[in-house]
């Protein structure tokens, strides 16, 4: 094992590369090409835009790929700029959103790089950065909460106006029983795998997909037809629908991982009508909210994104002693403060623990030994960090 001093010392040189490499949340950037722009987050909430884009630049050809689809989602790329402002209103903070700038007809983004360029180099590095954006702002979301959800936000013109909601599982799969949809080998096909398996109120899958607190049915309840939802539990043998692509089988828990993924395809009426769209973002914002703090996190609608903001230090810092260091399997703090919040961290900057302390000591056998970055909140904020050892 590497000396304490050396093993902290790199620590802090890791702490300091990390942060040099960090979004500013709110802000816009853009590939070289200026063809994906990606709006910084600071939610466990990614938001996915691939075929909203508009730019038909002549130096581009348009895609010739056998099978290649070429019909934009009109007005998404609106809907997720709407979605991201209603957030912000109702938080402070922002969720991440990379959005594809290019018509689809010159760059497909919810497709593998051979069809979703065709070959073209220049569309093939905005590919590149397209994912890039989005691995990068899944590491930020990880690095932070641990877990989230990312959404893959698409359009459809089906005749039936309600929203699809695609879990990678097709239509034959959501017609079976409960029985069946919860067993192990279609939650290993799903794109919520890991919300399956882990989430706050132990809710099966089944319950997830179409139960009264899924994704779907949070949308019926705010006027919003969906599918599959407790009350359209499937769509019917006759009836067109999205099941979720390349993104959201890429970017979802299907493959493991603990950020999962939905595909929403917005019915046009949602889309195409100025007023009902931005009613429509303020409603998912909410819906989105509501869904992370009912599945993934006690309390996180009274404290949004506070919990990881780089709030300027308190001056109560002093006023809470963090004891034993280095700790064995207990770790104790002293104050006379009340609301006090522990976000505890590895050495790879990801959330190991999230603790509400209510006066005793804080059990953490569940952590391997090694050093963790332990930050304190009061209030909701930042006070500052501190750096401890669990021994052997």
């Amino acid at each position: 094992m590497l000396p304490k001093i050396f093993t902290i010392c790199c620590f802090l040189l890791f702490l300091n590369v990390l942060s040099a490499q960090e979004y500013i949340a709110g802000n816009s950037y853009w590939d070289e090409n200026g063809y994906v722009e990606y709006l910084a987050g600071n939610l466990p909430i990614v938001v996915s835009v691939p075929h909203g884009g508009y730019l038909e630049p002549e130096e581009i050809p348009d895609r010739d790929c056998n099978g290649c689809v070429y019909v934009s989602d009109s007005y998404t790329q609106e809907l997720a700029r709407e979605f991201q402002e209603a957030m912000a209103d109702e938080t402070g903070c922002f969720p991440h959103v990379v959005i594809n700038l290019l018509h689809r007809k010159k760059f497909d983004a919810n497709r593998a790089i051979i069809e979703a360029a065709d070959g073209n180099e220049t569309v093939e590095a905005s590919w590149a950065a397209y994912h890039k954006y989005l691995e990068d702002a899944k590491s930020q979301l990880i690095e932070s909460y641990g877990s989230g959800i990312f959404i893959d936000l698409h359009g459809h013109g089906h005749d039936i106006q309600r929203i699809e909601l695609g879990y990678t599982l097709s239509k034959s799969i959501l017609q079976m029983s409960d029985e069946s949809l919860n067993t192990n080998a279609i939650i290993m096909s799903s794109s919520i795998q890991n919300l399956a398996l882990n989430n706050l109120q132990s809710y099966d899958h089944t319950e997830l997909i179409r139960g009264d607190k899924s994704f779907g049915s949070l949308l019926d309840h705010r006027g919003f037809p969906s599918v599959p939802s407790a009350d359209t539990p499937y769509p019917e043998d006759d009836e067109a629908y999205f099941s979720g692509g390349y993104n959201t089988q890429r970017h979802g828990s299907e493959n493991g991982g603990s950020i999962d993924g939905i595909q929403i395809e917005c019915n046009s009426f949602i889309r195409f009508n100025t007023t009902v769209r931005k009613r429509f973002a303020d409603s998912l914002s909410r819906i989105t909210l509501s869904y992370v703090n009912e599945h993934y996190f006690n309390e996180f609608d009274q404290g949004f994104c506070s919990l990881i903001s780089n709030i300027e230090s308190t001056s109560f810092q002093d006023e809470i002693r963090l004891f034993p260091n280095p700790f064995s399997n207990q770790l104790k703090l002293s104050t006379e403060l009340e609301n006090v919040k522990l976000h505890i961290k590895d050495i790879l900057g990801r959330s190991r623990k999230l603790v509400y302390w209510k006066g005793d000591a804080i059990l953490l056998s569940d952590l391997e030994a090694g050093l963790y970055l332990v930050e304190i909140f009061v209030d909701q904020k930042y006070v500052r960090s501190q750096i401890l050892y669990k021994q052997e």
